[in-house]
Parts: structure tokens; C-alpha cells; sequence
């Protein structure tokens, strides 16, 4: 019943995204309508409401019942079962592997791949959903008294593991870690909280390439079976367990060693290949895997480019908090200037993050943690307002919506830059007597638009340069507003709004009018620093429709080929109504 229960789920969540992306035009070629009386009585439950017919995806016709849909979408799915009618013969069908068969009706044998691979990412999904659940009713108890832990970095872990229970606000097939089994999962995934210990690979010093001498809790070769004798010509790179098995058949360099023993203990965080270091809570290791997750395609690998793009972009934003005091009061960055890899290969590399000093008395909380749902039912949300705020949500709320707008706008409007801060990425301070501040991280993958940039600051002007991902340079804002609305708009706002009044803790009216208010007055406040708010109050405030991340489209059932996506990952549609006007979508409950 539980399998069966979660194959449904994700059926749904499969089917809402294929509805907000309109593939194969479900929408657009599709009409919403009544369901006609001679087929409600082929339906197991009445057949009032609204019911999408589809009729050009092969010979029959399925009837889908909907609702109006949520934010980003004019219609979603009541659930993951539907009518089928062909030739004068109607049956109820479910599940997301019926539903993409019908999806790949006619389409040519490279995209049918591309579904065939699609339903095993589902496969996986619903599989991991079930593990992961069962690891949830085992765990989650102890995880209530997360806030009583006395180590910032031991509270932020925990945190992290609440966050591994809530499934991605979007992606529907995120809770899939293709290449970990059952075994896997237990041994190395957020959701068990293992601790294990990682393997180590001596490589040829000419064949490494650090961006700094590594931490002092790096191992000794005698540590890890090694003769000492070959520190004089090889240094030591770190090597997930996962990826030690199949170091052989994907390449080693030439005359590097495989140490016989491991060392260094390490537990894993929300993002799974990052890795707390058990004896230095503050030094974090992000290692390769040779799994993928938000897409079979996804490969959880490191790309050495990102190395140094994401510490120029630390760098870049210090120096930012540092002249700008609106800046500079909001945020915190950690250090990522460590890292190194082997010869240019993906899959040994690594990156350590140093969190900043001074850190005891605070509480490092994710976005992706905030709807995270205790053993109790309520939101974590709730227990930090409680612990934080005097229980006060909507003065959490405004303080939350100010930090978000203040920062991101400003960089966008004041600087040409986007950052990619998902969920996982964008951590929140929670400081007993302090504002609420954001601490920075894994902003390899962000947008600048350089004359913008030479415009703000000249002294940094030649440093774009050293950018080595040619995507992250833009030509325009647009780019940048569309990140700033698919990620600190809809992830990290929208998404945690919906869980807040989905769990009754505050009416959604309320919640869309105060993100309203703040936004209005956030750019009056820019204007009034001489900042030009046109480009952002046109795409936000003047605009129908928004940009809508398309995950499916881009990234899982469609080609770059056949969607036209240049970055398979910052591929968008204009399909959600603008949430952000005074008469939108969510104007009222």
C-alpha cells in the first residue's frame, strides 16, 4: 500500500509539471471542460469540476480531471489517474508510466529514449520516496530537539537532515538519486544520517592542481597505508566511497596510487556530496559522485571550472559587503578558496568550505528546511518563529521577504549579478537580538552582466575575465531577471508562502499582499538611492506572465535539439500569471 501510495504521488507531481511546462501542448492543444455525462459514469468518484480534454496525442482521447492550479500554473492535477477513450471503448487508467506512454505517442525513437530513461528516474523516485520515508519515521523523532543541540554545526547538519525529508517544490522526480540502491542510500544519504570515513588517492603533484595548500586535518600517507616516502612527489585527493569503486573504469592518472585505507570521518549533508567533516563541523568537503539527481542527465560530478568561478564569486561579494553597508549587514559568504583536482577530471576533484568564525550562538537554517514537516505535523518553520521571532510569523515574514528582496535586487539592479541561491544554497542566520542575515555559499553558477558590473565598480572591472564558464557572462538584464524570479522568487519565496498557508498558519492573501508591499517598497527605496528600477518593475510589475523554470522540457523528456535550450539547467517558458499584480492569480484565498 505505501509503494503503491508513493508511485502516486509521484504520478501527480509528474503530471503537474508536465502541465505548467505544456509539454506536447497539453494545455495550449488541450481544452478544460465539463466531463461529459457519458463518461461519468466510467468514474470510480463524481465527476464535478473541471476536465482537461486531450485529444491529439494519438488515436483516443484522455480526460484529465483538474483544478485551478497553484502559482506557476493556470491548471494542476487532481491526482495521477484519468479516462481513457478509443474506439467507443472508456477505462479509468493511472500511473506516471501509462501517462508517458501516452506523452510519447509519435514522437521519434531518440526522444522515445528519452522517455524510456524518464520512467526509470520515476521508477527511482518512487522507490527512494519509500526509503526515505522509513528512515523519516525512524529518525525524524530525535530530530524535534534540533535546536537544543549546543554545536552550530552539529544544529545545521540536523537541520540539513530535516530538509532531506521534504521532496524539491518542483522538480517531481527529485527525490530520485539514480545510481544509489537501497544499501547506498543507508550508507551515504542525508536522510539516514550515516557516518562513514572517505578513501584517498595519492596523485603525481605534476598531475594535481590546488588552489591552496589543504586543511590540516588532511591525512598523513602513513595514515591511509601508504609509504611516506611518497609525499615527496604525490599529494593527497579526497574520494567519495561511492566513487572509489569505479575510480578503475572511469580513469586514474598516470602513477597515481589507490590507498589500501581510509580516513577522515565524514557525515552528509542536504546536498549529499557535500560532506561534514566529523572532527571540524566547519570544513566541509564536496566530492563527486558518479550518481545523478534532478535529472538522469544531472551527473553529480565537479566541473575544475567551477573551482575557480565559485571563488570568484566569493571573493567578488566580500568585496561588495565591504563597500556596500546595505550589502554588507546581510550577508556572510563562506570560504571556498581550497580545492583541486586531478589533471581536469570530473570525477576527482574537490572543493572545502570553511565556515566563517563566529558563528556559536547562531543558527544556519537552509530554505529548502523552512516547510520541513516535524513529527508533531507542524512546519519547522513555526518552532524557529517560536525560538526566534516571539512566535510572531508575520514580523518573520517581512524580515524574510526584506532580507530576500533587499539583496538580490540590489546585486541585480546596483551590480549585474543573479545568483543561482536554491533552496540548498541560500542559508538563513537565525541570531538571538540580530536581523535575520544570509550566509553565501556554491555560487559557481550565477549570471554577471559585465558592463553593468564595470559600471558599479571600475576597480573590479578586469576581474569578470577570470570567469572561465562562458554562460555566467550575459549580454543584458534579462537573463538576470529571470533567475532572480525562477530562484529567489518562486524557490525560496513563493514556494515556502504555499507551504506556510497550505498549513493553515496564515491566510495566502495575506501572505501575497505583504511580498506585494515589500516589493514596492524595496524598489522605491533603491530609487531613492539613485538606483534605476525601471527593468525590474517592467518584468515584475507590469508583466502578465512570469518565467517559469522548465525542468522536464530541458532537462529529462526533450533534447536541447528539440527544446532549443543552450543550458539545460536556465531553460524557461512564460507560462505562470503574474502572482505579483494587484488583481493576479492569488489576489485572495
Amino acid at each position: 500500500m505505501n509503494a503503491a501510495r508513493d508511485a502516486a504521488v509521484i504520478g501527480q507531481r509528474i503530471i503537474d509539471c508536465c502541465l505548467r511546462e505544456d509539454l506536447r501542448g497539453l494545455l495550449s492543444r488541450g481544452r478544460v471542460q465539463p466531463l461529459p455525462r457519458a463518461l461519468a459514469s466510467h468514474w470510480p468518484q463524481p465527476a464535478d469540476g473541471h476536465w482537461l480534454h486531450i485529444a491529439h496525442l494519438g488515436a483516443g482521447e484522455l480526460w484529465l480531471p483538474v483544478r485551478r492550479g497553484a502559482p506557476l500554473q493556470a491548471w494542476s492535477a487532481c491526482g495521477d489517474a484519468w479516462l481513457w477513450r478509443q474506439a467507443g471503448r472508456v477505462e479509468p487508467e493511472q500511473g506516471y508510466r501509462r501517462w508517458l506512454e501516452h506523452l510519447g505517442q509519435g514522437l521519434d525513437a531518440d526522444s522515445l529514449a528519452l522517455f524510456a530513461a524518464y520512467r526509470d528516474e520515476a521508477d527511482c523516485a518512487a522507490q527512494h520516496r519509500s526509503l526515505c520515508r522509513a528512515a523519516q519515521r525512524r529518525h525524524g523523532p530525535a530530530l524535534a530537539r534540533v535546536l537544543e543541540e549546543p554545536d552550530w554545526g552539529r544544529r545545521l547538519l540536523g537541520i540539513d537532515r530535516l530538509a532531506s525529508y521534504l521532496d524539491h517544490p518542483f522538480y517531481p522526480t527529485a527525490r530520485a538519486k539514480s545510481g544509489f540502491d537501497a544499501a547506498a542510500l543507508a550508507a551515504y544519504a542525508p536522510e539516514f544520517g550515516p557516518r562513514f570515513r572517505l578513501n584517498w588517492l595519492a596523485v603525481p603533484r605534476a598531475e594535481l592542481h590546488l588552489s591552496s595548500p589543504p586543511p590540516a586535518l588532511w591525512p598523513r600517507f602513513a595514515e591511509v597505508g601508504l609509504d611516506p616516502d611518497l609525499a615527496a612527489s604525490h599529494a593527497l585527493l579526497p574520494v567519495h566511497p561511492l566513487t572509489w569503486a569505479q575510480l578503475q573504469r572511469h580513469g586514474l592518472p598516470a602513477g597515481a596510487h589507490q590507498a589500501p585505507s581510509s580516513a577522515l570521518e565524514v557525515e552528509p549533508t542536504l546536498s549529499v556530496r557535500t560532506l561534514m567533516c566529523v572532527a571540524q563541523p566547519e570544513l566541509h568537503i564536496k566530492l563527486p559522485l558518479l550518481v545523478s539527481t534532478l535529472g538522469a542527465r544531472n551527473l553529480r560530478l565537479i566541473k575544475p571550472s567551477t573551482l575557480y568561478d565559485g571563488h570568484w564569486f566569493q571573493t567578488c561579494l566580500q568585496a561588495l559587503a565591504g563597500r556596500d553597508a546595505a550589502l554588507g549587514a546581510r550577508y556572510l559568504h563562506v570560504d571556498e578558496q581550497h580545492g583541486g583536482h586531478a589533471a581536469e577530471q570530473r570525477h576527482l576533484a574537490y572543493l572545502v568550505r570553511r565556515y566563517p568564525a563566529g558563528l556559536e550562538d547562531c543558527t544556519l537554517v537552509p530554505v529548502a528546511a523552512l516547510a520541513s514537516p516535524q513529527a508533531d505535523g507542524r512546519l519547522f518553520v513555526a518552532q524557529l518563529v517560536e525560538r526566534f521571532h516571539g512566535g510572531d510569523l508575520q514580523r518573520w515574514w517581512q524580515d524574510y521577504l526584506e532580507l530576500l528582496l533587499q539583496v538580490h535586487l540590489r546585486l541585480w539592479l546596483g551590480y549585474g549579478i543573479a545568483l543561482e541561491a536554491n533552496q540548498q544554497n541560500a542559508v538563513l542566520i537565525f541570531q538571538a537580538g540580530r536581523p535575520l542575515r544570509l550566509l553565501m555559499k556554491d555560487n559557481d553558477a550565477a549570471r554577471l552582466w559585465p558592463a553593468r558590473f564595470a559600471a558599479a565598480c571600475p576597480d573590479l572591472a578586469q576581474c569578470p575575465d577570470a570567469l572561465r564558464d562562458e554562460r555566467i557572462r550575459v549580454d543584458g538584464w534579462r537573463a538576470l531577471a529571470e533567475m532572480f524570479c525562477t530562484i529567489t522568487l518562486q524557490l525560496n519565496i513563493v514556494a515556502p508562502l504555499e507551504a506556510i498557508a497550505d498549513a493553515g498558519l496564515a491566510p495566502r492573501a495575506a501572505l501575497y499582499a505583504e511580498l506585494r508591499a515589500r516589493l514596492h517598497a524595496c524598489l522605491a527605496q533603491l530609487e531613492d538611492e539613485g538606483l534605476d528600477t525601471a527593468e525590474a518593475r517592467c518584468f515584475l510589475l507590469d508583466s502578465p506572465q512570469l518565467p517559469v523554470k522548465y525542468l522536464l522540457s530541458a532537462g529529462s523528456l526533450l533534447s536541447k535539439a528539440q527544446s532549443g535550450a543552450a543550458d539545460i539547467n536556465k531553460f524557461y517558458g512564460y507560462s505562470a500569471a503574474n502572482f505579483l499584480l494587484e488583481d493576479g492569480p492569488c489576489s485572495a484565498d
